[in-house]
């Protein structure tokens, strides 16, 4: 469960990882993002001739997931039809292909999210109350990216990881301490999906191994306070910029680490000295808490 882009794919590809499973396949579908008789004929799959345009006999997602994990991601937009006919998978596991009647064998494990309320939508008959009990064994609540800054940075470094690679580049590029200090200050209203677009476009604009602020989105930069304004050839004003990002980012992590000085100084990047010497500099008080 969790807002849209807080990364529940990322948490289901964990648990996949993580699992006697792992060695089978992870296959993903939004059910948001397909019409009621398309989503139908993807994840059940169908028979040749089952409509116009079936030419051929087509294996649905969740024969395909057999052996391995099935992620459907935003379930909640499931229509009452479709959650009947996954409920009988569940329940018998066996799958029947539109337009066929052989019961093929599947085993599966399922991994649900949803950024609704599910058991509104039950009470208000929008979702099956008895499908909604199958999948809601275990469930994991999400967290905005947000209320967990401590994640910030080293999911940066990650997505910076990755895109390099993708891009064939040599090595992974370094945030510069103003750039990470941007990250950390910003509110991220598109979660963790934002923040990967971020890092991509980064990776992308970024020259020498480096990322400045100026290859962050402007979203991500004008978060920074009114000082960022002031025109670049201002050297006085640059260095009131660079101050202005660095002091909200530290109290955005001492904030997020409940005063934790040493947590503060990894997610800033700094050793614990440095962010010290930091805090004497800018005349800041940790909020009350551990201060180690």
């Amino acid at each position: 469960l969790g807002e849209t882009g807080v990364g529940k794919e990322l948490v289901a590809e964990s648990l996949h990882r993580r699992s006697p499973r792992s060695a089978g396949p992870l296959i993903r579908l939004n059910c948001a993002s397909l019409p009621e008789t398309l989503l139908e004929s993807e994840l059940f799959g169908h028979e040749k001739g089952a409509f116009t345009g079936a030419e051929r006999r087509k294996i649905g997602f969740l024969e395909a997931a057999s052996g391995g994990t099935l992620f459907l991601d935003e379930i909640g937009e499931m229509p009452a039809s479709l959650q009947a006919k996954l409920l009988r998978v569940l329940e018998r596991r066996v799958v029947i292909r539109v337009g066929g009647t052989v019961e093929v064998p599947v085993d599966i494990r399922l991994i649900a999210a949803t950024h609704r309320n599910l058991e509104e939508d039950v009470r208000t008959g929008r979702f099956r109350e008895d499908l909604f009990f199958r999948i809601s064994t275990f469930t994991i609540a999400v967290p905005p990216l947000r209320d967990r800054r401590d994640d910030i940075l080293p999911l940066a470094e990650q997505f910076a990881r990755s895109f390099a690679a993708e891009l064939g580049q040599s090595s992974t590029p370094v945030l510069t301490p103003a750039a990470r200090a941007l990250l950390v200050a910003h509110a991220w209203p598109g979660n963790v999906r934002e923040l990967r677009n971020a890092i991509e476009r980064a990776v992308v604009m970024q020259s020498g191994g480096v990322i400045e602020p100026e290859h962050l989105p402007d979203r991500v930069r004008s978060g920074a306070p009114a000082a960022a304004l002031v025109p670049v050839g201002d050297a006085v004003g640059m260095r009131e910029q660079i101050a202005d990002v660095e002091r909200a980012a530290i109290v955005a992590a001492l904030d997020a680490s409940g005063g934790n000085q040493t947590r503060a100084a990894a997610q800033l990047g700094l050793s614990r000295r440095a962010l010290i010497y930091k805090l004497e500099k800018y005349g800041l008080k940790p909020p009350p808490g551990n201060r180690r």
